[in-house]
């Protein structure tokens, strides 16, 4: 917490030097490539402090490995060579420790950290943290954009922003399932019989419109900030396996929206009509088209 607190001025500014890249593409701009995903990838290298020259190389490593369209072999090809990539990196690294938290830990636990751990770890951070963030940001906004008062209170200064990220990341669920499970021994969960060695897959977006979570009788299938939540939900999943970068991810949030709502308050979608990914292991859409300016003057 201590390293992302310190982040958070860095945060602030890519986020802003990325809308200022949308305010140039306008009046109809996609907010996928130019806001949604470059906002945490950039994050993201900066906390493992990636080199700057390196980082466009590895964006399409990153990217295409949540892609199945070619199958599990594609993806997994993807995994391997971005692995391969951030295994140079860590051994980079070693040689010359940066400021990041790589070259941190280098500097703080030597030869008792294997490069093939390091490279793990960067790994890790960039499977948790990279393309679950960019859903969160494109699906997000869509889902802002289609309830304007909420997205007029974030533009105002009016939202609770804490409550609104927490009611997208329930409602939204971009991560769809939970790591599987295997039962080893027969048990008996819900009136439902499982036997030993089955797998058991938890479905998130099911979980999180559980009515056990809510306070109030307000529908769990509607997006709704205002409502009053017994418990939180399971976006990041729970406890031991809780996520890693779940606070990264909501610092992500928390400044992105507003800023985005502050910058454009008249932003609108271009089309209800939104290309949502057919074959990736993560929620999301392909395309975000945005309308920058939709005030029409009072002349008509």
């Amino acid at each position: 917490m201590r390293r992302l607190e310190r982040l958070r001025p860095r945060i602030g500014e890519i986020i802003d030097e990325c809308l200022d890249q949308v305010a140039v593409g306008g009046p109809v701009v996609d907010l996928v490539p130019t806001f949604a995903f470059p906002v945490p990838f950039q994050v993201i290298c900066e906390l493992l402090g990636l080199p700057v020259e390196d980082r466009e190389t590895f964006r399409g490593l990153a990217t295409a490995r949540f892609d199945v369209t070619y199958g599990g072999a594609g993806a997994l090809g993807a995994i391997s060579g971005s692995r391969e990539f951030l295994l140079d990196f860590a051994a980079q690294q070693r040689k010359d420790p940066g400021d990041g938290l790589v070259g941190q830990i280098i500097r703080e636990h030597g030869d008792t950290i294997s490069d093939y751990d390091l490279g793990g770890l960067a790994d890790g951070v960039f499977t948790g943290g990279l393309e679950t963030s960019a859903s969160m940001l494109a699906l997000g906004t869509a889902v802002l954009l289609n309830h304007p008062e909420e997205y007029a209170a974030l533009a105002n200064g009016s939202a609770d922003v804490d409550r609104t990220v927490d009611e997208l990341l329930r409602f939204l669920a971009v991560v769809q399932i939970a790591f599987p499970r295997f039962a080893k021994h027969d048990v008996e969960i819900a009136g439902k019989r499982i036997g030993t060695g089955d797998v058991v897959v938890c479905h998130l977006p099911g979980t999180n419109r559980d009515r056990a979570l809510a306070g109030d009788d307000r529908s769990m299938e509607a997006f709704d900030p205002h409502r009053e939540m017994k418990s939180s939900n399971l976006a990041f999943g729970h406890g031991f396996h809780r996520c890693i970068g779940a606070e990264l991810a909501k610092m992500e949030l928390r400044m992105a929206y507003p800023a985005l709502a502050s910058r454009f308050p008249h932003l609108t979608l271009e089309t209800q009509d939104l290309p949502f990914r057919q074959r990736s292991i993560v929620y999301g859409v392909d395309e975000l088209p945005v309308r920058l300016n939709s005030v029409v003057s009072s002349g008509g």
